[in-house]
């Protein structure tokens, strides 16, 4: 038998723990995935619901897969976590113009704003950042990658300063390497 000031005890905590079990449901933001976008077939999207601590708005991070990494294996990284609390929207494209083992093709063709997927990358932060609806800080807008995903963010950043306030790169080979 359960004495009555266990009892109430135990009844005293069923807020917090409601709390708890709810609160990742009515605060947490959401992924749209598999949207062709800005030269993209496939681009998956997270946004927060929550606001960036720094500047106006949120922010946004273009997140670029390695080699034989599929642009879904984002959707089970746990980003939410991250994007809430620091307010940041999270943009993972798949890349169009692959290499071998489905790389970025960072060290085949012409690295300019205007060619292949660094043309793609400026369009798709211009248009994530130009959707009113996520409520974007143009001054928060960063690029980071993995493997061939970081060669590429690494490139993309130095074309385009005025577009990305900053890049985050691991585990990628400098500009100007080869595949080998």
């Amino acid at each position: 038998m359960i004495a009555k000031q266990d009892f109430n005890r135990a009844f005293l905590w069923l807020p917090v723990v409601g709390a708890l079990i709810f609160s990742t449901h009515l605060f947490a933001g959401s992924w749209r995935n598999n949207q062709s976008l800005s030269g993209f077939n496939k681009v998956n999207i997270y946004t927060p619901d929550s606001y960036s601590s720094v500047g106006q708005g949120k922010a946004l991070m273009i997140v670029l897969h390695g080699c034989v990494q599929s642009v879904d294996a984002y959707l089970t990284a746990k980003l939410e976590s991250a994007a809430e609390n620091h307010g940041m929207v999270i943009a993972v494209p798949d890349a169009m113009n692959k290499a071998g083992y489905s790389c970025w093709s960072y060290w085949q063709g012409t690295k300019s704003r205007t060619s292949g997927d660094y043309k793609n990358l400026i369009s798709l932060a211009t248009v994530v950042t130009g959707d009113s609806n996520r409520e974007i800080d143009p001054d928060q807008v960063y690029i980071a990658g993995i493997s061939s995903g970081a060669a590429f963010a690494n490139t993309t950043a130095c074309l385009a300063p005025d577009i990305f306030a900053g890049m985050g790169i691991s585990a990628g080979p400098s500009i100007g390497t080869s595949s080998n």
